[in-house]
């Protein structure tokens, strides 16, 4: 019985240590591209008559969004995606909606923070993303709104991840 005891706490150290040693061994400096842009649920903003839940499937805007994370703590962009989505909910549907979609591919938004590593978690200026092999995913909450159909009120609101890919 003892034998078996000294097993299974062995092997569950050994477990932990290996795991810990993974998140020591994460590094995300160097240039990750939006590869996702994803809403629950989705939406047919083309109107092709199949719903996606990574928007960047359903717009025709450019996407050359890439974050660079330098070793000195910084990261930056200045290729950031940023479409105008107007959603608006018709009047007595459930799930019935009026998208008016504008790319914005004139002028550039950039960006310059300072971030830090925390094993799986990053800090973009303390917004938390997290990091999981070649995969970056940021969570914006009630950053897409839905507004009712004259657009006076929000009537709902939806999280938007985005997925970024290391290159």
């Amino acid at each position: 019985m003892n034998r078996i005891i000294v097993f299974l706490c062995f092997s569950l150290l050994l477990f932990t240590s290996c795991y810990q040693d993974a998140d020591d061994d994460l590094t995300v400096e160097g240039v990750w591209k939006l590869t996702a842009y994803n809403v629950a649920d989705g939406f047919d903003l083309n109107n092709d008559g199949l719903a996606n839940v990574n928007l960047l499937n359903e717009l025709s805007c450019s996407n050359n969004e890439t974050l660079v994370f330098q070793s000195n703590g910084i990261v930056t962009s200045n290729q950031t995606f940023n479409p105008a989505i107007q959603i608006s909910l018709v009047t007595g549907t459930p799930d019935t909606y009026f998208f008016n979609v504008s790319c914005d591919d004139v002028g550039i938004i950039g960006l310059a923070a300072q971030f830090t590593l925390k094993g799986r978690l990053i800090l973009i200026d303390d917004r938390p993303a997290t990091l999981a092999g070649n995969t970056l995913t940021r969570i914006f909450n009630d950053a897409l709104k839905v507004y009712n159909q004259d657009f006076t009120q929000v009537v709902a609101t939806k999280d938007i991840t985005l997925v970024y890919t290391k290159q």
